[in-house]
C-alpha cells in the first residue's frame, strides 16, 4: 500500500511540474555578472541620469497630454527601481556590488542636488527619498533574484545563470 501511494505522489508531483511548464509563455535564461548585464547597468545609469538632468521646457511639456507626461515620470521612477535591481545581478563580488549600490545612491543624491542649480528643476527631499526607496527596493529584489536565480512574472519565467555556482 505504501508503495502505491509513493508512486502516486511522484506522479502527482510530475503532473504539477508539467502543468507549471505548460503555463509558462516563455522561459528566458540570462547570465548574471556578465559584460552584457554590466553594460546594461551603465547604459541605464546614463539614461536615467540624463532624464533627470535635462529639463523639459514649458512649451515642450504643453505639447503633450497629461497622460504622456505622467507616463514619462513613471518611466523615470521605474528606471530607478531597475537601476537598483540590476546592481546585485551585474556585480559578482559582495564588495563590488555594495560599492555599486552606494554609487547608485550617491549619484541619485548628486543629481537631485544638481537640479537645484538647473533652470526648470528644483531640489526636493521628497523626490530624493522616493528615488532612494525605489533604488533600495530594486536592490532587495535583485538580491532575491541573485539568491534563487529566477524571476517569475505571470507566465514569464526568467532564469539567471552564473559561472560562479
Amino acid at each position: 500500500m505504501a508503495e502505491s501511494s509513493t508512486g502516486e505522489e511522484r506522479q502527482s508531483r510530475s503532473d504539477r511540474a508539467a502543468n507549471r511548464t505548460r503555463s509558462r509563455v516563455a522561459t528566458v535564461t540570462i547570465p548574471m555578472f556578465s559584460a552584457l548585464i554590466r553594460s546594461l547597468w551603465f547604459l541605464l545609469a546614463a539614461f536615467t541620469l540624463a532624464l533627470e538632468l535635462i529639463p523639459l521646457s514649458r512649451s515642450f511639456e504643453e505639447r503633450f497630454s497629461s497622460f504622456i507626461f505622467y507616463s514619462y515620470v513613471v518611466a523615470k521612477l521605474v528606471g530607478f527601481f531597475i537601476f537598483g535591481f540590476l546592481t546585485p545581478i551585474a556585480w559578482w563580488s559582495y564588495k563590488t556590488f555594495g560599492v555599486g549600490a552606494l554609487f547608485v545612491l550617491f549619484t541619485t543624491a548628486i543629481v537631485e542636488l544638481a537640479q537645484s542649480f538647473l533652470t526648470g528643476h528644483r531640489f526636493s527631499i521628497i523626490e530624493l527619498t522616493v528615488k532612494c526607496v525605489l533604488v533600495f527596493g530594486g536592490f532587495v529584489a535583485g538580491l532575491d533574484v541573485r539568491k534563487y536565480q529566477e524571476l517569475r512574472a505571470g507566465p514569464l519565467y526568467v532564469r539567471f545563470s552564473s559561472c560562479h555556482w
